[in-house]
């Protein structure tokens, strides 16, 4: 007894005991980890031989076991077990996805592959008395018969991109300061983003299933992670991005803003998405959605011939909750371009006839450009046609309240610009209007060469056929007061028109600076299709919850 009290109080050999427990359990983590490797790796085997067994039944339905099994033993191995079914798979978004897929009716469009396998265990099998455990995967794939789709998109101005003036819009429309060169601005426009790889990055990141079009379009996703998405499936233009999603963290923007799809035209989204866009194009669309109704002051400094120049810019929603690029079949849905306001005081670097300065206010107004598909036609090479009308554009000299610009649902209130004023003595006032309005759809024809080239076309409105500002000018009408009477002066007159008119070019170059940015124009609408699919025979497989 007393040498097992010994023993039992004894201490020596502690850490030997301790270590050898420790082993053993590591030799049975090890194991663990080893057979569950094994089992994963076979569980990804027979998913993938599931899934392409299960596209191969559904491109070859009478056929479909055979298909199913020649499929699978390719991608899985021969030692597997192959079970096929057919039925008829219904995209309802209102049914749970395990009960789309039903057999026994008429018509099938869709087959259903179990695929079971083995999976090798090591350690494992000293239990269970067997080196090896079956592994079952499912998949389902449906046909879906082949629509015509086109991707078009409304607005860009890159070419005659600005970078000062598009730092400043960007920064107004962030709430954050935006500084890039216009080498980065460049480096944008030449990178093509696929827009597929763009919204699958995007789904998961916002934790929708790939391929669900419907959820991810109802998404508010935030524009700063959507642009550092842009970053990570772009190459090539990563400062630049990472610049501008640092500005934008913050503001949102629902997905179906950015991208629409016709009702029905859903199923196709994954096809019309398979292109490529510019990234820039991309980022600034994102930016402008994500801004919301913003008025922004614009410092674009002293240009020729002028002494001091003041901008304000107003931008409202596209209207109807309008995507900027849509995936469409037949005309629905129609893409717009975003209301805005341009308000532009600008004083003169000269004096007229020695007296004063001449201030110049003016006030352009552009209503949505609209764009719709007409028709895809896939006899011989791919043509489209879209239907365009450049929204209403107005443009005045004269004075307005520009707290109020930001207002769309009010038209602005101009009144007869006060030119020139000189103690009250000699007043000048000045007013103009011109606008470019079409009532109809222009139809607009794009080639192959058009759609493989993303080529933008741009339908023009009729009214001016010059600047909008150069035709402002030539349309001014004066009321020239000296003392309060009603006196005009001739040559007073013609010198203002002698100091105006080369202003034309200039203030008609910082209206189109500012608008290119947003890609609009005055009075006209730039409209690129990014590409079109024509139905292949029998329809596409695709892979089904």
């Amino acid at each position: 007894m007393r040498d097992l009290k010994a023993l039992w109080h004894d201490r020596r050999g502690g850490v030997a005991t301790m270590g050898a427990a420790g082993a053993a359990l590591a030799c049975l983590l090890a194991a663990i980890v080893i057979d569950g490797g094994s089992i994963a790796l076979a569980t990804r085997h027979a998913q993938t031989a599931a899934d392409l067994a299960a596209l191969a039944a559904a491109r070859d339905l009478p056929r479909a076991q055979q298909a199913a099994k020649a499929t699978a033993a390719e991608n899985g191995g021969s030692d597997l077990r192959v079970v096929t079914t057919t039925g008829t798979y219904v995209p309802n978004a209102a049914v749970a996805p395990a009960q789309r897929f039903t057999t026994g009716e008429a018509d099938d469009n869709a087959a259903r592959v179990t695929v079971t396998i083995p999976a090798r265990v090591w350690f494992a099998g000293w239990v269970m008395g067997k080196d090896r455990v079956e592994v079952t995967r499912t998949g389902t794939a449906a046909v879906r018969a082949s629509e015509p789709l086109a991707t078009l998109s409304i607005g860009s101005r890159l070419a005659s991109l600005n970078g000062g003036v598009a730092n400043q819009v960007l920064s107004g429309l962030t709430g954050s300061e935006v500084s890039l060169s216009l080498l980065d601005y460049r480096a944008l426009a030449d990178v093509k983003v696929d827009l597929l790889g763009f919204t699958d990055a995007l789904a998961t990141h916002a934790g929708v299933t790939v391929g669900d079009y419907d959820t991810l379009l109802d998404q508010e996703v935030d524009a700063g992670d959507a642009l550092r998405i842009l970053e990570t499936v772009s190459e090539g233009a990563d400062s630049g991005l990472n610049r501008l999603a640092r500005a934008a963290d913050g503001q949102t923007f629902r997905v179906g803003q950015l991208i629409g799809a016709e009702a029905g035209a859903e199923q196709g989204l994954r096809g019309g998405l398979d292109v490529g866009v510019s990234a820039l194009d991309l980022a600034n669309a994102m930016i402008e959605l994500s801004g919301g109704d913003r008025q922004v002051k614009l410092d674009l400094g002293a240009r020729a011939g002028l002494a001091d120049l003041d901008v304000w810019l107003a931008i409202g929603e596209r209207p109807n909750r309008s995507p900027w690029m849509a995936v469409a079949k037949n005309g629905e849905p129609v893409i717009r371009t975003a209301q805005a306001r341009l308000y532009v005081e600008a004083r003169t670097a000269q004096s007229l006839a020695g007296l004063a300065q001449v201030k110049v206010p003016l006030l352009v107004e552009l209503a949505s450009s609209e764009a719709r598909l007409n028709r895809i036609d896939c006899e011989g090479s791919r043509a489209v046609q879209v239907g365009v009308r450049p929204g209403v554009a107005r443009a005045r000299i004269g004075s307005t309240n520009v707290a109020a610009l930001n207002d769309f649902k009010a038209a602005p209130v101009v009144q007869p610009a006060s030119l020139v004023n000189v103690a009250n003595l000699v007043t000048v006032k000045g007013s103009a209007d011109v606008e470019a309005a079409d009532q109809g759809f222009k139809p607009v024809n794009f080639s192959e060469s058009h759609i493989a080239g993303q080529t933008p076309q741009t339908v023009k409105s009729t009214g001016f056929t010059s600047g909008a500002v150069s035709s402002l000018l030539g349309r001014l009408s004066l009321d020239v007061k000296v003392i309060g009477l009603g006196l005009g002066l001739g040559n007073l007159t013609q010198s203002l028109n002698a100091l105006l008119a080369p202003l034309g070019p200039v203030l008609d170059g910082v209206v189109n600076g500012v608008l290119d940015t947003l890609g609009l124009s005055f009075g006209e609408a730039d409209v690129t299709v990014h590409g079109a699919t024509c139905p292949a025979d029998g329809g596409a497989a695709y892979l089904v919850g």
